[in-house]
Formats: C-alpha cells, sequence, structure tokens
C-alpha cells in the first residue's frame, strides 16, 4: 500500500490524469464554503462563469464541481485553455484562525488517498486559497498554497479577473411590487387574445401569478413574492449573505432551474432530432420552460450548444452523398432563423453549405462563364475555367512538374505552359477527372493525361466534371443520385452510434460519412461500413482500408 506524501506550503507533485478529489477534513471553527476559480493562460478568468461556488456548484464544461467540503475536478475533461484550477473557501463569519484543525487531502479516483496537507491557519483571513492544480509538461500538478485574504471572497474574485456586483438582482417581469397594508390593488387586466402563454398578475388576486395559456386563464396559480436583496423572488425564501459579494441567489432556487434546464436540454435534442428546428416545437419548448418559471436568457446557454449539434447534423447529412441541393440549404437557413444562433460556427457552416451548393451546381451542368481576352477561342466555345496549374507526370525518371495554366471550354480542355507549349484535348479524348488531394486527377486516353496541382482543387474538379457530363450528355437530372446516396434512416443510426463525432478524433465539426472499406473498391452503404470522420481524418485516410 502506497503511503501518501505530506506536503509543505509551496510543495508540488504530480497528479494522475483523471477525476482528482480535494477534501477539507476541518474541526471547530465557522462552516467553510468552498469554490473555484478557472484561470486561463492569462492569469484572469475567461468569464464569471469560471468561479465555481455553492451558487454554481458545477461548471458549465462539467468538469469542476464543488460540495460541502470538497472539490472534484475531471482533469481529462478540463477545456484546453484552462491552465490553472485554484481551490479556496470562504467563512462567512469570524476567520480562519478560530479553526482548531483544517487539513486538506487530495485523492484520485478510482484509488485512493495520494497526499495530504496542513495550511497555516495563524492569519486573520475569511478567504483562503488551498492549492493549485495546474498543467505542466501535457500533465497536471498540484501545487500546496495555504495563503488567503482579509477582504473576503471579494479579494479572491477581483484577483482573478471576476466582476464583483453588490447591487441586488432586478425583480423579475410580471412580478408586481405589493401595496402598502390597508391600500387595495387597482384591477389588473387579462392579457388580450393571443398574447403568448406565460405568467400574469391574476385578476381576481394582483399577488398571485395565473398561467395564461394564450387563449384563456388556466387553474395554475403561483404566489407572487418581490426580489429584494435579502429576499428572493421566485421563492420567497430568505437569501444567504455573502462576505464582500451581497446576497448571493437562493440556493434552492438555482438548483430547481438547473434541474428543469437539464430536462429542457433532453427534450429539445429529441425534438431535434425527430421533428428538425420546426417553429411550432420551438413555441412548444419555449412555452414549457416559462411554465417552469425559468427566463429564456438560463437557457442560452443549452440552445446554444444543442443548437449548434443539431446544425453540424443538418451538414453532415446533406453533404452525405457529396450533391448539396438548393433545398438543403434552404432548410439549414430555415433552422438557423428558427434557433436564432448567431455564432461564427454557424457562419462557416453557412459558407461550406454555399459553396457545396454552387459546385454541386457545376456537376448538375450550371457552369460560370468566364472572359480572358488574351485566349483565342472558336467562335462557339464557351470558357468555363482559367486557373494557375502545375502539371505533374510520372516518368522512370522520376516524376515531372511543369508549370502553366488550366484552360477549359465547352470544346476541349487547354493545358498552357510557356516552356512546353501544353496541350489540347477534345473533351471525347477524356475519361475521367477525379479529385485528389492537392489536385485533380485526369484521365484520359492520349498522353496529356495525369494529376493537376491547383490552389482550388475542389472547384476545379466540379467545373471539369460538369463540363466533361455536358460535353458527353451524362449530366444528372436535379435531385438524381448515384449509387453512394445514403439512406435516411441509416445516417441517422451511424450519426447516433457515433455520437456526432469523428471516430478518430473525437471532433464535432466538418463531419463527413465516410465509407470504411471505399466505395470505389466495393464497399457497401451499410451501417457497419460507415462512420463520421471530420474532414482532416477523412482527408488522412485517404482510399487505404
Amino acid at each position: 500500500m502506497a503511503v501518501a506524501l505530506s506536503l509543505s506550503a509551496g510543495a508540488n507533485m504530480e497528479v494522475p490524469t483523471r477525476p482528482v478529489r480535494l477534501e477539507l477534513d476541518r474541526r471547530g471553527g465557522p462552516e467553510i464554503d468552498v469554490c473555484a476559480v478557472l484561470v486561463a493562460g492569462t492569469g484572469k478568468v475567461r468569464s464569471d462563469a469560471d468561479l465555481v461556488f455553492f451558487n454554481q456548484p458545477v461548471h458549465p464544461s462539467g468538469a469542476v464541481r464543488v460540495s460541502a467540503g470538497s472539490f472534484t475536478a475531471s482533469l481529462p475533461d478540463v477545456e484546453p485553455d484552462i491552465e490553472t484550477i485554484v481551490l479556496a473557501g470562504s467563512v462567512d463569519t469570524g476567520a480562519f484562525l478560530e479553526i482548531s484543525e483544517l487539513r486538506v487531502n487530495i485523492l484520485a479516483e478510482p484509488g485512493g488517498l495520494l497526499a495530504h496537507f496542513a495550511p497555516n491557519r495563524a492569519q486573520p483571513v475569511t478567504t483562503m486559497v488551498f492549492g493549485e492544480l495546474y498543467r505542466r509538461g501535457g500533465g497536471w500538478k498540484f501545487r500546496a498554497v495555504g495563503q488567503g485574504w482579509d477582504s473576503g471572497l471579494a479579494g479572491l474574485a477581483t484577483s482573478y479577473g471576476i466582476q464583483v456586483d453588490d447591487e441586488p438582482d432586478p425583480a423579475p417581469q410580471h412580478t408586481p411590487i405589493p401595496a402598502p397594508a390597508g391600500r387595495s390593488q387597482p384591477p389588473v387586466p387579462a392579457p388580450a387574445a393571443g398574447t403568448r402563454a406565460d405568467w400574469y398578475p391574476d385578476p381576481s388576486d394582483p399577488a398571485t401569478l395565473r398561467w395564461w395559456d394564450g387563449t384563456r386563464w388556466t387553474e395554475h396559480h403561483t404566489p407572487t413574492w418581490r426580489e429584494t436583496e435579502s429576499t428572493c423572488g421566485g421563492c420567497g425564501a430568505t437569501k444567504r449573505k455573502r462576505l464582500g459579494l451581497g446576497t448571493a441567489r437562493c440556493a434552492d432556487c438555482e438548483a430547481r432551474i438547473r434541474a428543469v434546464l437539464a430536462q429542457w436540454q433532453y427534450q429539445l435534442t429529441d425534438v431535434l432530432a425527430r421533428e428538425g428546428a420546426s417553429q411550432p416545437a420551438m413555441d412548444r419548448l419555449w412555452t414549457q420552460l416559462r411554465f417552469q418559471r425559468v427566463h429564456e436568457s438560463r437557457a442560452q446557454d443549452v440552445l446554444r450548444k444543442t443548437g449548434l449539434a443539431h446544425l453540424e447534423r443538418v451538414v453532415a447529412f446533406a453533404f452525405a452523398d457529396g450533391i448539396i441541393e438548393q433545398h438543403e440549404l434552404a432548410d439549414f437557413r430555415t433552422a438557423v432563423t428558427v434557433l436564432n444562433i448567431h455564432d461564427k460556427a454557424v457562419d462557416r457552416m453557412r459558407a461550406r453549405l454555399e459553396r457545396g451548393r454552387a459546385l454541386s451546381a457545376c456537376l448538375e451542368g450550371d457552369l460560370p462563364r468566364i472572359q480572358n481576352p488574351s485566349l483565342h477561342l472558336e467562335m462557339d466555345e464557351i470558357l468555363h475555367l482559367d486557373m494557375p496549374a502545375t502539371h505533374v507526370r510520372h516518368l522512370a525518371s522520376g516524376p515531372r512538374q511543369t508549370p502553366g495554366r488550366l484552360v477549359a471550354s465547352n470544346k476541349k480542355l487547354r493545358f498552357i505552359s510557356p516552356g512546353t507549349g501544353g496541350s489540347e484535348t477534345a473533351w471525347t479524348k477524356i475519361l475521367s477527372v477525379t479529385p485528389s488531394r492537392g489536385g485533380v486527377d485526369i484521365a484520359t486516353s492520349t498522353r496529356s493525361g495525369g494529376i493537376y496541382l491547383l490552389s482550388d482543387p475542389e472547384y476545379a474538379a466540379a467545373v471539369l466534371a460538369g463540363t466533361l457530363r455536358v460535353a458527353k450528355r451524362l449530366v444528372l437530372a436535379p435531385g438524381q443520385r448515384d449509387t453512394r446516396t445514403i439512406p435516411p434512416d441509416v445516417k441517422a443510426a451511424v450519426w447516433q452510434r457515433d455520437g456526432g463525432a469523428c471516430t478518430q478524433c473525437h471532433a464535432t465539426e466538418y463531419l463527413e460519412f465516410d465509407h470504411v472499406i471505399p466505395h470505389s473498391l466495393g464497399g457497401a452503404t451499410s451501417i457497419n461500413n460507415l462512420q463520421l470522420l471530420c474532414r482532416r481524418c477523412n482527408l488522412e485516410k485517404g482510399a487505404r482500408i
């Protein structure tokens, strides 16, 4: 059995990169409220959400949580830009010197006691940092600290860039201020027909809120409490006083709201998977949230996380067969409008879909028309592509690279090179156009074929393939699909099995459906032969099995 280390102030030790727990072993003196501060490389928090304490006992990432006298940090789940987790505690009354015994135990889960540390209590401080978990060389270490502030929790908060606000929270909407004793309340009119479902003052009892379902009053009532510095506006309970931070929100109401949001997130995920982002479905969900007396602003983080995952699913499903149709782009735009998510990730997805639609239009025969007066074209020749390129031919002596320009018209494909003069190939002599990494592979019945390296091979391949289809009368009708088409139920099953993430690196963006055994080598379009890969992993995989 390993013997636990005994640390002194300033000492450090390596800890395993798995869940680590710190427990306070205390005797006598005031109660200690524990808290954790997640600090970025700047030495400050990224936002006030990086303070984990009794009123917000779980960090939004889920990696750090606090409870009575203990901290838990799931180190593998800590966000990459967090460098240090500061573990501290504060007392409401008195100071740490009034505690007769205090020991900090560091434990691994699973596992047992790794070390313990007895901080110096002979300090008139009301807030103390017990220790820090910090990154070092790809792993994690723990440093014993045992220093504090006599300015309370506010001193700790401000030192790490957390905004301290002593002002009471604003009164909730639709909460009337009770009239003084002995004075009657004026009558409250009922909401107009069509007013959204919500809690409104009851006309027969203005001190009570009553549920309006959008057309009529229901029998659901709830008392109205005025939000004050000492009273919770959600349940009427007395707020707890916090040294240096004013009064905190009601812990019971916060726990209830977190439970409601957890259930709401489950319902949102289920609705988006079954019905998509439809306005009626979202209206029902928002109504449920209001009925539970949870303000919509509290659900924005849940909506953003779940909504972005749904939008990524929509994009991946659209790209599954390599063709983006106009209705798929329109469906994505509608979903963004309904979810009302403003995020750079949404802009990236929209740009990716719009580009995919433009490339698909080329494959369907809607080709660009460009002008280049320096080229001598035939009277009825239409120019579709003119792009700098490098022709790569594999000879017995090794690969030969020839710089020049790749020019495609409705009549022929040209490669113009100042040194060699280039080549001209009629479309009847071209067998196939295949995108390759960094270029396009053009197979011909002449010696002009080979790989052409280009700055935008994806676009060039789409234009060349579309031109070839038009020349050979092979243009697909809109909506027609080849044998690579993946049925919707198969896509949904693969997405659910892989958890909406790349099976190689677990990325959740730029996801693509990939055949484990490539389709070109006879791989089936089945659940067992499909996987989710991000674009980078898919490109690295290539055609190998």
